[in-house]
């Protein structure tokens, strides 16, 4: 009984915006990114930190941290941030924001746990963001799959995170950060894209037309996988809502990451040495709401098929530059 009120509180707690956002830049000093308008671009990183890897995860963090500040990065977009006693840490995309605040790197976090064992093991979504988030909302999508952390089953009701961004002398953005559901039926992963994309219609149809939107995350979806079903047309669901491609702009799609056997520089599962197998795919997307020019594009982290990169997951990230509306 007192593990199941626990629960309860937990989970209203979350449902209602209320549980713990894992710090905020604003806390201790207001963000600021007066370079971002003055350059005229945003810097976004989308990457997928392995929550059940806990003894490398402070070196990878570091890793992470050094690559936002030498490039740099605006905003990171992290999933499988994880946070409870099991973890060994109250949230790890707070830890990276000290990390980073240590590199006199600034960022407002925001996170979205999604729900686990409460005190014992909880994984996240979680955006860091040099420009200050003057909004924030998550919406809940559908229970899919669980993942097993040393022994424990957790079942995750997966999430989609939207933030706007207040850039100085410039116009207001809004990005998204969303972990699919991996290893499930066509009918739960057909499930959640019925949440997400109308939630971000709903939500963007409110704010001034020409407004840009940005989307990002670990989508557990690939072009090419045809078993145990044919993953494409929830690809091209996205793609029919309206958005583009960031990292395919420019680039022939059909040659991204087409080889199972055989990871290219485009695959962002199958490129690290904390991979724990499976073939090679591109299931990891930062897609846009207009044809904006991509300045840059890339796949980071991916130290199989580049020695002088250095893993921090069983996934890469992926890179953008993007020139503000």
């Amino acid at each position: 009984m007192r593990n199941l009120i626990i629960l309860t509180v937990f989970s209203v707690m979350v449902l209602t915006g209320c549980a713990k956002s894992g710090g905020s830049g604003n806390d201790e000093a207001r963000v600021q990114c007066g370079d971002v308008a003055s350059r005229n671009h945003l810097n976004i990183l989308s990457v997928n930190l392995l929550f059940k890897e806990i003894d490398t995860r402070d070196q990878r963090l570091e890793a992470v941290a050094e690559f936002a500040e030498k490039t740099p990065v605006d905003v990171i977009l992290l999933q499988e941030v994880v946070g409870g006693a099991l973890a060994q840490t109250e949230n790890s995309a707070e830890d990276l924001q000290k990390k980073l605040r240590a590199r006199k790197r600034d960022y407002d976090l925001y996170t979205a746990f999604e729900i686990g064992l409460p005190g014992v093991v909880g994984v996240a979504n979680a955006i860091l963001s040099r420009c200050e988030i003057d909004f924030r909302t998550t919406k809940r999508l559908p229970h899919a799959t669980e993942l097993n952390f040393r022994g424990h089953d957790i079942r995750l009701p997966r999430n989609v995170m939207m933030a706007r961004l207040d850039i100085p002398n410039s116009s207001k953005l809004n990005i998204y950060n969303t972990h699919l559901c991996a290893a499930c039926t066509t009918e739960q992963l057909s499930a959640q894209m019925d949440v997400l994309l109308p939630f971000i219609g709903e939500l963007e149809a409110s704010f001034p037309s020409g407004n840009l939107a940005i989307l990002g995350g670990d989508f557990n979806i690939d072009r090419f996988r045809t078993d145990p079903f044919v993953e494409r047309p929830f690809y091209d669901r996205i793609i029919n809502a309206g958005f583009i491609d960031a990292y395919a702009q420019n680039r022939p799609l059909d040659n991204l990451c087409t080889n199972t056997r055989q990871a290219d520089a485009h695959c962002t599962i199958g490129v690290s040495t904390l991979d724990v197998g499976g073939s090679a795919r591109r299931i990891d997307y930062i897609f846009m709401s207009q044809a904006k020019n991509v300045r840059e594009s890339r796949v980071v982290f991916n130290n199989l098929v580049d020695s002088s990169q250095v893993g921090v997951s069983d996934h890469a990230g992926v890179f953008i530059s993007v020139a503000l509306p």
